[in-house]
C-alpha cells in the first residue's frame, strides 16, 4: 500500500483535525471557533472577494487552535495573543500562499492600525476582542500608522480584520468544514518545509 501523501493532504488532514478537537471553543466570544471562521469565510464570498481569501478568513484563528494543542504557557481564556503571528507561521510551513499567510500575519496588528485611524472603531468590536487589544499593544501610534500604511496586502487585510469583527453569529447559516477544506489544497502553493513537526491534536476525550 503506497502511504505517500502530498503537503496539501497532509497539510488539510491536521487542519480539519484541529478543527474537530478545538473548534466547539469559544475563547470567551458569542460563538465557537468553527462558526467564527465559517462565518467569515462566507462573509468573504459574500462579499465578491474570491476564494483564496474565504480561505483566509477562514484560518485566520488557526494559531488559537494550535496554541491550545500545544498548551503554550501564554494562553488563557481569550486564545492566545500572539495567534496571528503562531498561524501564520504554521501555514507557511504548510506550504500556504504568501497573500494567505500574510492576511493571517496581520489580522490582528491591523486592528491595532484601525483603532487608532478610524473614529469609532472600538465600538465595533467585541468584548473579547477589545480585551485582546490590550494584551495585544493597544491602538498603535501615530509614527506606527504611518509605517503601517504602507503594509504589503493592506487592502485585503483590512478587508479580513472588518470580516473578522463581523463574523461572530451564533445563527448565521454557513457551508459546513468539509466543503472550506475542499478549497485549500488549490492555495497550497509550496512545498513544506522539512524537518518541521507537524500539529498532532491531542486526546481530549471529547
Amino acid at each position: 500500500m503506497n502511504l505517500t501523501v502530498t503537503n496539501a493532504e497532509q497539510a488539510v488532514a491536521l487542519i480539519e483535525q484541529l478543527y474537530l478537537h478545538y473548534g466547539q471553543q469559544t475563547y470567551e466570544e458569542k460563538c465557537t471557533q468553527l462558526q467564527h471562521a465559517e462565518q467569515c469565510a462566507t462573509l468573504a464570498l459574500e462579499q465578491g472577494l474570491g476564494q483564496e481569501c474565504a480561505v483566509a478568513a477562514f484560518l485566520h484563528d488557526i494559531g488559537h487552535l494550535i496554541a491550545d494543542n500545544l498548551q503554550l504557557p501564554e494562553f488563557n481564556d481569550y486564545g492566545l495573543p500572539n495567534h496571528d503571528e503562531l498561524g501564520a507561521d504554521y501555514l507557511a510551513r504548510w506550504g500556504f500562499s504568501e497573500r494567505i499567510v500574510m492576511m493571517i500575519r496581520e489580522h490582528v496588528q491591523v486592528k491595532r492600525y484601525l483603532s487608532a485611524i478610524q473614529p469609532g472603531y472600538l465600538t465595533r468590536l467585541s468584548h473579547a476582542s477589545l480585551t485582546t487589544l490590550s494584551q495585544q499593544g493597544g491602538p498603535m501610534s501615530a509614527a506606527e500608522c504611518e509605517q503601517y500604511g504602507e503594509q504589503p496586502f493592506l487592502a485585503d487585510i483590512i478587508q479580513l480584520r472588518n470580516i473578522d469583527d463581523s463574523g461572530k453569529l451564533p445563527e448565521m447559516q454557513c457551508k459546513p468544514l468539509s466543503y472550506w477544506l475542499a478549497c485549500m489544497p488549490a492555495y497550497i502553493t509550496e512545498p513544506c518545509e522539512e524537518n518541521v513537526p507537524l500539529v498532532e491534536p491531542q486526546n481530549t476525550g471529547a
